[in-house]
């Protein structure tokens, strides 16, 4: 009976080496007892500590504290904080939850070693789990995970997991934190996703396939059901609730409401709900949040650059088409990205020269920041077509017109840039003359500087074939610019009359809109509309006709945009008769031997 209770003389002899103090229990706590009166110090006490442990998990608190008093007078000071730990296990195991909480959090658990600090973290996690928070027990339990060996990982795995079945969706989500690390994200993502009953089957599987994109090695990889795999077809997207993320407030505002009202436009007669969120002076996390507790499963947005960046790296668990084209895009499979880039027209530019027959374009372009991006985006795509780069000159003041244009018909061009391989059946490149031009220019420089291309070159001269895009547009139907004639534009098919019916509607209800103001309404109603089409274009379906173009989704999920060229002639704007084809069945000719 002394022995039981550890009272008595210490009879020492012969002792296994004590195992972990505060690692599985797999005796009953006699036995432990009795390997701690045979035993030297400091194995004595780890002995004691699983004694006091096991008499704990059989339900014997008063054995236990009894023993724990007595540990107490005997532990040195460095080991009043194991104490400490035990005192906390002793009110949870007498269902005082409270008290146990207010012992751990006293304690400071950065000095614990990392077996303690394991077993800190389980009365944490057993506390709150006592006090009915599954959450923050399932938080702890994952941050205790890389303390565990391979032997009790499993089984803290299964925990976390019966754990997270227990909240609501909506209460997982919005415990999702940038505070919070990776792997308690990535369980939070997950379990907000499986316990969401409300979810269609085909939405549910494109979350479930994004996250398992998004967190490549989660240990919960094992409960993603077998439907999840990489070879998974994705159905089109049908939202009942799209969140709309557009600065309504603030300085551009009045672009914002263009989109609105082009999004409203196309939504007329759908069933879906549409939420507009103002993203102005607002915090994307609080705004995400509010998104999710709205029900919102598609996000329209947001506008700005910096907006489109924030909300990417809260990873959101929906689809999202953006309304713009940030300098590092992500290659999640549900993140779409569509704008109207001068850069992406001046691309456009540059393939429809190529099939038209140019091989040696000059760029003319203004020497500023959106002058040398847009030189510089054209120049790309030429040195994909052509395997050369081309010419590219800038003009910097209205006095010095006449100058940069001379200077840039004397440029030579570069020869095949480096790492550029030669399209087959392509001649090299040589330094020939001039064979056209593609302007960077707003509508006010194109006038002014058409003239002085013909003036330098000589005014008999047939003019060379001169190219802009939609910054050099202006309305037709006014008076004649003769120094425009045979201009050739691109720019949206809705602003040459491929939707009339929509446009006098337009036009009637807001008859104060510009061409600026109407490719923004554009935007808005060929984004609503691509929304169920945006997967099967991800993978190669035919491009869709939109207001702003014909409308094709890369690999990366970029909308590209093939424009609607047309020839200025005596105050109006005339269809080419030859429309540019595809971009695939350009460069099919390219690899055709000649």
């Amino acid at each position: 009976m002394l022995l039981a209770c550890g009272i008595g003389p210490l009879q020492k002899g012969p002792s296994e080496p004590a195992p972990d103090m505060f690692g599985i229990t797999d005796r009953g706590a006699e036995q432990y007892q009795a390997q701690a009166e045979r035993a030297a110090e400091p194995d004595a006490f780890s002995w004691r500590v699983l004694a006091i442990r096991a008499w704990l998990q059989q339900g014997n608190v008063g054995t236990a504290e009894s023993q724990l008093a007595r540990l107490r007078q005997q532990a040195t000071q460095a080991q009043l904080p194991l104490i400490s730990l035990l005192d906390a296990a002793a009110s949870l195991a007498d269902g005082n939850a409270g008290l146990a909480g207010q012992r751990l959090d006293a304690m400071d658990s950065k000095a614990l070693p990392p077996n303690a600090a394991s077993y800190y973290l389980l009365l944490q996690a057993n506390r709150f789990e006592q006090q009915q928070q599954p959450i923050d027990a399932a938080k702890v339990l994952i941050e205790r995970q890389p303390l565990l060996g391979a032997q009790e990982q499993d089984a803290s795995l299964e925990r976390i997991y019966q754990l997270l079945t227990q909240p609501t969706a909506l209460a997982l989500r919005l415990a999702q934190d940038t505070r919070n690390s990776e792997p308690v994200n990535g369980w939070l993502r997950l379990m907000a996703i499986l316990n969401n009953r409300d979810t269609g089957p085909e939405q549910r599987r494109w979350q479930l396939q994004s996250w398992r994109t998004a967190y490549p090695d989660h240990p919960a990889h094992r409960y993603l059901p077998d439907s999840t795999g990489p070879e998974m077809m994705l159905e089109s997207y049908r939202p009942s609730h799209i969140a709309v993320l557009l600065p309504l407030s603030g300085k551009l505002a009045e672009q914002a409401d263009a989109i609105r009202n082009g999004i409203l436009s196309a939504h007329q007669g759908q069933s879906s709900r549409i939420s507009f969120f103002d993203t102005n002076g607002r915090d994307m996390a609080n705004l995400y949040q509010q998104i999710q507790q709205a029900g919102a499963d598609f996000i329209l947005g947001p506008l700005l650059k910096e907006d489109i960046d924030a909300l990417s790296s809260l990873d959101p668990a929906m689809p999202q088409l953006a309304l713009n084209m940030p300098a590092q895009p992500s290659s999640l499979p549900h993140r779409y990205y569509f704008s109207l880039s001068p850069e992406a027209e001046a691309a456009e530019a540059a393939l429809y020269m190529w099939e038209q027959g140019h091989r040696q374009p000059l760029v003319f372009a203004p020497n500023n920041e959106l002058g040398r991006r847009v030189a510089s985006e054209f120049n790309t795509r030429w040195q994909q077509q052509s395997g050369q780069e081309a010419r590219i000159a800038y003009f910097s003041s209205k006095q010095a017109i006449e100058t940069d244009v001379r200077n840039a018909l004397r440029s030579q061009p570069t020869m095949v840039a480096a790492g550029v391989i030669q399209p087959v059946g392509t001649a090299a490149p040589t330094a020939g003359a001039i064979d056209s031009v593609f302007m960077a220019s707003n509508a006010t420089e194109t006038r002014l500087i058409l003239p002085y291309f013909d003036f330098v070159r000589d005014s008999r001269s047939k003019r060379l074939p001169t190219y802009v895009t939609s910054r050099s547009y202006i309305p037709g139907g006014e008076a004649p610019m003769s120094e425009l004639n045979e201009l050739q534009l691109a720019d949206m098919p809705w602003l040459f009359g491929s939707a009339p019916q929509l446009m006098e509607e337009v036009e009637r209800l807001w008859p104060a809109s510009n061409a600026s103001w109407l490719r923004l309404f554009a935007l808005g109603y060929d984004a609503l509309t691509l929304i169920p089409q945006l997967t099967d274009l991800r993978v190669g379906s035919a491009s869709a006709p939109g207001l702003t173009g014909e409308l094709s989704v890369t690999e990366q999920g970029v909308v590209q945009r093939r424009l609607q060229w047309m020839e200025y002639s005596d105050g109006d704007w005339q269809q080419q008769f030859e429309q540019p084809h595809s971009l695939d069945a350009v460069q099919q000719d390219l690899e055709q031997p000649q």
